[in-house]
């Protein structure tokens, strides 16, 4: 209440002086702060490192997406073979449907192609 008190003044009262302020302080200081602050900070710093488990498993977690990227490309270029040979399947059976039926009985019997 006495700090209320002293806002209070200090915003009516231009001119404060020390003594009306006084000696008291108006914050403290936890016991025996300073004698643990190296402790604390100390402990503070070593949760803040890396252990060398955290810094293996991300080598761990690299490894397992690079295998992974590796295996999903082989995987998708067996799929892009496969369509090839397919449309080349396709290709071939395109045009031998274009062809008359009759052409290719003469081109199989004429003797002239047998070699």
């Amino acid at each position: 209440m006495k700090i209320i008190s002293q806002t209070y003044s200090m915003k009516n009262n231009k001119h404060i002086t020390l003594e009306e302020i006084g000696k008291e302080l108006p914050f403290s200081v936890p016991e025996n702060y300073f004698e643990k602050f190296a402790n604390r900070m100390e402990a503070q710093i070593m949760k803040k490192q890396t252990p060398i488990r955290r810094i293996f498993s991300n080598w761990v977690f690299m490894a397992a997406v690079f295998v992974g990227v590796l295996i999903m490309g082989q995987v998708f270029y067996s799929v892009y073979q496969n369509n090839t040979l397919n449309n080349k399947d396709n290709y071939e059976q395109y045009v031998l449907s274009q062809v008359d039926e009759s052409s290719l009985i003469d081109y199989y019997v004429d003797d002239t192609n047998v070699k």
